[in-house]
């Protein structure tokens, strides 16, 4: 016997074929596709999907991290951000780090997200930091 319930999606749950992300691709281009597309997309080698604000008197301590896995400064919106960044940079598993790579449209922010890529898995992880 089935009940209301087993028939109600839950609430906030979108397929991978519905969620779409914006990014910057590696050719300078925007681009808009649907989150099961881009497993293929080296998100570690797109520029940030907004810029890291920087103001005298500001609440939180952005900056750049100096990342030798991608050879390159790997942008940070506070300390535990940093942090993050550095134990990823240090672990010899990880060969890619990106921050803020992708944005969802339609919505005013971009969240704080990260993504690296390890060789155990071969395979991308989103880190929310």
């Amino acid at each position: 016997m089935s009940t209301a319930s087993d028939s109600v999606a839950p609430v906030g749950v979108v397929d991978a074929d519905e969620f779409m992300i914006e990014f910057v691709g590696v050719d300078g281009e925007v681009r808009c596709e649907p989150l099961a597309r881009c497993g293929g997309v080296r998100f570690e080698d797109v520029a940030p999907a907004r810029a890291f604000p920087m103001f005298k008197g500001q609440r939180n301590f952005p900056g750049r991290w100096w990342s030798s896995t991608v050879g390159r400064h790997v942008g940070y919106e506070s300390w535990l951000e940093r942090d993050h960044v550095m134990l990823l940079d240090f672990d010899p598993a990880v060969v890619g780090i990106a921050s803020q790579p992708f944005g969802c449209p339609g919505r005013r922010r971009v969240g704080c997200a990260g993504i690296c890529r390890t060789t155990s898995s071969a395979s991308r992880t989103a880190v929310g930091w």
